[in-house]
Formats: structure tokens, C-alpha cells, sequence
């Protein structure tokens, strides 16, 4: 059975309401700024207070000018030190999934330098780690899903998997959403959905932009159906995303 979740975008007291609504998890994303906890430091309360009766399936990490396959040894272990602050939140709030970025800028680094270091690196990185929760990579800037499979195969564990950001696949890759799908398969453990125009990584409504977003989930359903779908739309929008995977029956409404 598809599970969806929905991603609450720094707003847990908005989006706790419509997960208790629908009966659906959420992904709590505030901890992907490492700044959070010192500016708010009941951060962690409110989070549990707003969501005593949600399942936390999963917490996004931090990403920015994170690059685990980066040829600066000292980047790397700037990247480390954040993903193991994911982590760490990550054990508190009992999630079974953890989000992080791939990290690839095209042109910054060589394709065969960049997957020798991320190899070590995970490697590395998921010897010390709980095996019931598993790590996701996210596409952003990619062109293709070509050195992300490479770093996900051939690191070879159940818990290091990709989530397809199906926006970010649409605006800054060169093949089509569907191909993605096609190559990655299985190794798509996590989806973010949300829509644009390609152009801009503009977060819509799904069903507000031009991806070919009945294809698309199509597809996943048949090479990836184990992975969860996420809604990263916004909570204001989230209902009408709800209604648009009801309305094109990947979703059915328990009320």
C-alpha cells in the first residue's frame, strides 16, 4: 500500500492538523537549518507537542554547501559533522527515514573523483549507523540520475537509498521525469512531489505546473512501489495536492 506523507515546511503547528485530519505521517523539515535548535531551543518539544499524534515517518537534513564527494578534505568533514546532526535528530524524534542531498554541482568535480570520495565517504558514514533507518540522497542540480545510481549501487547497503525530487528532476535535468524513474527503479526509496514549469524549482500544487505528473506517478508505481511519497508543496497547499492524487487515484480518502 502507497504511503504518503506530508512535509511541513517549518510549519509542524499547521501541518500536525492535517495529518491528524487525514491520518497520514509527516516529514519534519525545520532541522535542516543547523541554526535551528540554538535560535529556538524548545525546538524539540514543540515539534513532539504539535505531533503527540502524527507519525514522524521521517526529518529532512541540512544541505546547504554540503558536498560529500567534494575534493576539499575539510568539506567533507563539515558535511559529516551536519549529517550527523540529522542523525542525531533523527534518533530523538524515533524517524525511519532521513533525508540529505546528494551534494553534486555539475562542473565542480570529476564524475570518477566524485564517486571515489562519496564511496568512502559513505561507506564510512553508515558503518556506525542504525540500520533501521535509512539515508535517501536527493537529486538537485543533477542532469541526470547517472552518478547518483553509481554512488547508491555501489555502496550496496539496504539503508542508503535515493529520493527522487520529482521538481528538481523536472527543472534541472536534460531527460525526462519518466526517464528518471526508469533508471533509478528500485533505488528510489523516497519521492518528493511537487510541481513547476521548468524553469524555476517553484514548489506548485501538483497539477499547477507542466510535468507529466499522471505519468510520472504511473511509472513510480511500477518501478519503485515500495518508495513513500512526500508532499513538499506548503501547507496551504497541501490539500488541494491530497485532492489532486485522490482525483487520479493514487490516493483514497479515509473520511
Amino acid at each position: 500500500m502507497l504511503e504518503i506523507v506530508l512535509c511541513d515546511a517549518s510549519q509542524p503547528r499547521e501541518t500536525a492538523s492535517l495529518c491528524k485530519r487525514y491520518g497520514l505521517g509527516v516529514e519534519i523539515q525545520s532541522f535542516s537549518n543547523p541554526d535551528y535548535p540554538l535560535r529556538n531551543p524548545q525546538g524539540v518539544h514543540e515539534h513532539r507537542n504539535s505531533y503527540e499524534q502524527v507519525a514522524i515517518r521521517a526529518l529532512h537534513g541540512p544541505f546547504g554547501d554540503l558536498s560529500p564527494g567534494s575534493c576539499d578534505r575539510l568539506i567533507r568533514e563539515v558535511t559529516r559533522e551536519r549529517f550527523e546532526f540529522a542523525y542525531h535528530y533523527a534518533k530523538l524524534f524515533h524517524v525511519s527515514h532521513i533525508i540529505l542531498h546528494h551534494g553534486y554541482v555539475p562542473g565542480t568535480n570529476s564524475y570518477r573523483g566524485w564517486l571515489d570520495r562519496s564511496l568512502e565517504f559513505w561507506n564510512r558514514f553508515l558503518s556506525e549507523k542504525d540500520e533501521d533507518i535509512c539515508f535517501h540522497l536527493e537529486n538537485l542540480l543533477e542532469p541526470d540520475p547517472q552518478l547518483l545510481a553509481d554512488v547508491v549501487r555501489q555502496v550496496n547497503k539496504p539503508n542508503l537509498k535515493v529520493c527522487l525530487d520529482v521538481g528538481h528532476a523536472h527543472c534541472h535535468g536534460k531527460i525526462s521525469v519518466q526517464q528518471w524513474v526508469e533508471e533509478l527503479g528500485e533505488l528510489i526509496g523516497y519521492v518528493h512531489l511537487h510541481d513547476n514549469h521548468g524553469d524555476v524549482d517553484e514548489h506548485l500544487t501538483l497539477g499547477e505546473g507542466n510535468i507529466a505528473l499522471d505519468e510520472v506517478c504511473y511509472v513510480l508505481e511500477r518501478r519503485a512501489p515500495k518508495a513513500v511519497w512526500a508532499l513538499e508543496v506548503g501547507p496551504k497547499q497541501l490539500e488541494r495536492s491530497l485532492f489532486w492524487l485522490e482525483t487520479h487515484g493514487y490516493w483514497r480518502c479515509s473520511l
